[in-house]
């Protein structure tokens, strides 16, 4: 994979920084309300040791309302341009809209983070014509249609079927993609932890299971703070996000030992030891 035009080696997975640029996202909306203060979380995460930045600017959480375009433009392309004159890590965009990812890529980002696995047709043509990275993620249901750790509608409450239609759409969603023209070496999958799946689904998604393995492309995931940690923690303090350090821990190393590419976290400095120890893990003896 090419970030930037910097070939990057994901045999180590990426720590990646959450920078929600909104008012209202499930654990730290509203914290970043200035340039200023973008610039300040971002200079310690990478501190921290981020390998790579990831700023939104729509909220996915249940219950969550759509922004505009415009707005969702204004919220984090600024912020996009000011970290790309400033700093070197490489930064990403959390969008679902081509428009907002070809001024985000044109003001520095490398990476589109695209929750809803390619529902914008232009997206592909924008990615393509750029060159960047692509996640694709597995979301089926609208933004906000959703009600914490609950099954959507849409998925089969069945185990195995569940994983093999969350396989079965992240493949299609592939195959459009190089189809549009992307290179399969840009592409990465995320199967989409919490994000409309029964418990035991987002459970077995960060072990690494087989019919995601199977599409043999770079797995990005992001566990943290979500609220799978609190239907299965005994301790009555992981009700709110920002309670879950502990248990993201542990759904950060199991995704590690499970093959994770990429770690999208809000703990960075936490995380980062996670991480590090949990590969020493995985790569012990060999």
């Amino acid at each position: 994979m090419q970030l930037g035009g910097r070939a990057v080696d994901l045999q180590r997975p990426w720590l990646v920084g959450i920078l929600n640029l909104t008012p209202d996202s499930f654990s730290d909306g509203g914290q970043l309300r200035h340039i200023d203060d973008v610039l300040f979380t971002a200079q310690r995460m990478i501190a921290e040791g981020a390998d790579l930045l990831d700023l939104g600017g729509e909220s996915t959480r249940p219950g969550a309302a759509e922004v505009t375009e415009i707005e969702e433009i204004e919220r984090v392309v600024p912020a996009i341009a000011a970290l790309h004159a400033r700093l070197e890590v490489p930064l990403s965009v959390d969008t679902r809209r081509a428009a907002v990812a070809r001024e985000a890529l044109a003001a520095g980002a490398v990476m589109v983070n695209d929750v809803s696995g390619f529902s914008d047709l232009d997206m592909g043509p924008v990615v393509a014509a750029s060159g960047a990275a692509w996640v694709l993620m597995h979301m089926p249901h609208a933004v906000g249609a959703m009600a914490p750790s609950q099954r959507t509608a849409g998925m089969s409450d069945d185990l195995h079927t569940g994983l093999q239609q969350i396989a079965a759409g992240l493949a299609d969603a592939v195959a459009r993609a190089q189809a549009a023209g992307v290179a399969r070496s840009q592409l990465a999958v995320d199967p989409g932890v919490g994000f409309g799946k029964t418990l035991q689904q987002n459970l077995c998604l960060l072990r690494g299971v087989a019919p995601i393995a199977m599409l043999d492309l770079p797995v990005y995931l992001g566990p943290s703070r979500k609220s799978f940690i609190a239907a299965v923690a005994q301790a009555a303090t992981a009700d709110l996000p920002a309670q879950r350090l502990f248990g993201t821990a542990a759904a950060v190393a199991a995704a590690v030992l499970g093959g994770a590419a990429f770690v999208r976290v809000h703990d960075v400095a936490a995380m980062r030891q996670v991480v590090d120890v949990a590969v020493a893990l995985r790569d012990a003896g060999k």
